[in-house]
């Protein structure tokens, strides 16, 4: 199994003054002042950032592609411009690669400016572990994004999903990582550019003028005053079209409003991430919040590791990241409780383990490997076996579901049951000027055909219903009613737990942390036991869970209560052997897509894509003809609290235009479409 290149982060060098300099991006022997002054002179200026007025005046967003984020210099420029600037964009995205980043104590010591340090101060208190991937960090209420991507440019360049306003070639010196310099790095990060986008570099190479003149790019050699030397700046001004897909555009919605269908996790998830850009979300459920499986009292949210740094793996840390960003701040405490949790892997050695570790080059922030005896200090209860120790914590499930819905602009109608989507007849669109003719908004219609909402965008988060509201609406691959060729295919996996009194189960009594291996045992937060009125002070712990098929057929309780234990004795030793008084059940049921994957992103056209040539179909699923303002995020599994947040937000940024959180790949196996297309191109349409 080949394992993926680690992420190793390069130590802060001096120059020959002494002064602290990285060996990375282009800033290799170049003292702070210097490269401070470089970094306004040659690419805020060369981006028309220093202008009068600036590029990005009365903006909504505005995106900058930095191609080496080296010690930060560029970027902390970028956001004290953008806090200087009476114009300044309503939000600033900053898309930065780097293969080998700075520790976090070193991004303060390289500062280039007094000026600086309060901001450097908050980027080192944000800086994420270095593992290869797309972290994104919210700045400024979150209306500085700055989205790193820690890797060799020559793989990530080619997936990243962004639309640029502006790009810093980066690390294109003499000194600076060569790799940057290769012809298909170069292009692959014009591919970004919107029309009209700005360049700068510090590098007039001959080669790299060339490749830049061949991707559209017009350009000029202008005199650099803090280097004495020449500064090149460009404008992308194609004079042909070259790309099968144009970047992420900045969508100008008319009306900032959207209809969310479910009420559970993925549901005010996506609420919540619209609201908090300025959206009104209409959030209807016939049963009201957090009523089906999101009604648990607690789950888990942890960092998945496999020895490939598969997609779950790479999911699991994006989506934990995008949890924790989204954690109210005023209850953060009563609905998280973190520190990580004990991940057994059962018939697995801890060397096997700590080989995995090495060669991924984990960082203890993202997992480690402890021993039974350490697992059993950490967690607060004797355990039997070690393994991984990841990331992570307990969610009060439930009160968080209720806590996003609560969001200003989040208005939740209960109680009301949408049988069909449709289009308004005969009303004009409020749809974003860039995406051509204009569409009507949806309805959602209840049984009688009665309008209950409608609104341009919609979000199906309505888990198994799902399938069935876009079969009902004439909108899956098959139309109205087909059955036959299902463009959504999910099945029901119903799962039990158990809320018991900590007191009942000696051996787990004073649990302080999560212990999973074929089943879990964690305590709850202090939200979800002020939710169910449980008495104060007495600790509580959930039990689970079982995974079963048939939701008609469940287990009955006390087979269930034997399947939960059996699968936990290994790791904690023999429990009672029926629930103990006063035990809870929970039941419920989660939506499952056959490939284990969720689904999140917009739902195609498929009618579009029958009448498209051929070719058109070979097309990654997340690239897909679009209906427009139609999206899902739904087959969360048992991974709703890890990826319920990331689905909203790869929503909210496809929807805003917006740097994408996830790389190309990963957003196209999460696309909703995957399952159709695969179908249309083993069988053609379902009338052929």
């Amino acid at each position: 199994m080949s394992r993926p290149t680690p992420i190793h982060p390069q130590p802060l060098g001096c120059n020959a003054e002494g002064q602290p300099c990285s060996a990375r991006a282009g800033e290799t022997h170049v003292g702070a002042t210097a490269a401070l002054d470089r970094a306004r002179a040659v690419y805020l200026g060369g981006c028309g950032l220093l202008d009068a007025p600036p590029a990005w005046a009365g903006r909504r967003q505005f995106v900058v592609l930095d191609t080496g984020f080296g010690r930060g210099t560029r970027f902390l420029a970028t956001w004290q411009a953008w806090l200087a600037d009476a114009a300044r964009p309503d939000t600033l995205h900053c898309v930065c690669v780097e293969w080998h980043p700075l520790a976090a104590t070193d991004l303060i010591a390289a500062c280039a400016d007094p000026s600086l340090l309060p901001l450097a101060h908050e980027l080192a208190a944000a800086w994420p572990p270095a593992m290869r991937g797309l972290h994104q960090l919210p700045f400024a209420a979150g209306r500085v994004k700055l989205t790193l991507a820690l890797g060799d440019a020559r793989e990530l360049l080619p997936r990243l999903d962004l639309g640029a306003d502006a790009i810093y070639l980066g690390g294109l010196t003499a000194l600076g990582n060569p790799a940057l310099r290769e012809p298909g790095v170069i292009k692959a990060a014009a591919r970004l550019a919107r029309p009209g986008a700005r360049l700068a570099s510090a590098s007039v190479d001959p080669e790299l003028c060339a490749t830049l003149r061949q991707a559209g790019f017009t350009l000029r050699k202008l005199p650099c005053e803090t280097t004495q030397a020449e500064r090149l700046q460009a404008a992308y001004a194609p004079r042909w079209r070259t790309r099968r897909l144009e970047p992420r555009d900045a969508a100008q919605w008319v009306e900032r409003h959207a209809l969310v269908i479910g009420a559970g996790l993925a549901g005010s998830a996506s609420a919540q991430a619209l609201a908090r850009r300025g959206w009104t979300v209409d959030v209807l459920d016939a049963g009201g919040a957090a009523a089906g499986a999101s009604g648990l009292p607690a789950g888990l949210a942890h960092a998945r590791i496999s020895a490939d740094d598969d997609r779950l793996a790479r999911l699991g840390r994006a989506g934990l990241a995008a949890l924790l960003a989204a954690l109210p701040g005023p209850e953060r405490h009563a609905l998280w409780q973190g520190g990580g949790l004990l991940l057994a892997e059962p018939g697995c050695a801890l060397a096997e383990l700590s080989t995995i570790a090495t060669a991924l080059a984990l960082p203890p922030s993202v997992a480690e490997v402890v021993e039974a005896d350490q697992a059993s200090r950490r967690a607060g209860a004797q355990v039997n076996q070690g393994g991984w120790w990841p990331a992570g914590g307990v969610a009060a499930a439930g009160s968080l579901v209720r806590a996003w819905l609560a969001t200003p602009g989040v208005r939740l109608q209960s109680g009301v049951r949408v049988q069909r989507l449709r289009r308004a007849p005969g009303l004009t669109a409020t749809h974003p000027a860039s995406s051509g003719p204009a569409r009507a908004p949806w309805q959602a219609l209840d049984a009688t055909g009665r309008v209950l909402a409608q609104a341009p965008v919609c979000i199906l988060a309505s888990a198994l219903d799902t399938a069935r509201l876009l079969s009902a609406s004439g909108l899956d691959p098959g139309g109205p009613c087909r059955q036959d060729w299902p463009g959504l295919p999910l099945r029901a996996q119903a799962g039990q737990a158990f809320l018991v009194p900590a007191s009942s189960l000696p051996r787990l009594a004073r649990l302080q942390r999560p212990l999973v291996g074929d089943a879990y045992v964690l305590p709850l937060p202090p939200a979800a036991l002020q939710a169910l009125e449980l008495p104060a002070g007495e600790p509580w712990q959930l039990l689970g869970a079982t995974y079963e098929n048939d939701p008609e057929a469940l287990m009955p309780v006390a087979a269930a209560w034997a399947h939960i234990t059996r699968e936990l004795e290994p790791l904690v030793g023999a429990l009672p052997a029926a629930p103990p008084d006063g035990a809870r059940v929970f039941r419920g049921v989660r939506a499952v897509a056959v490939d284990r994957l969720p689904c999140a992103g917009p739902w195609p056209d498929w009618e579009a894509l029958a009448r498209a040539r051929p070719a058109a179909r070979q097309r990654p699923a997340d690239e897909l003809p679009p209906q427009p303002g139609l999206y899902l995020s739904t087959a969360l599994g048992s991974r709703g609290l890890t990826l319920a947040m990331l689905a909203a937000e790869c929503i909210a940024s496809h929807i805003e235009g917006e740097p994408a959180p996830l790389e190309r790949d990963l957003l196209a196996a999460l696309a909703p479409g995957r399952f159709g297309l695969r179908r249309l191109l083993h069988h053609g349409t379902p009338d052929a």
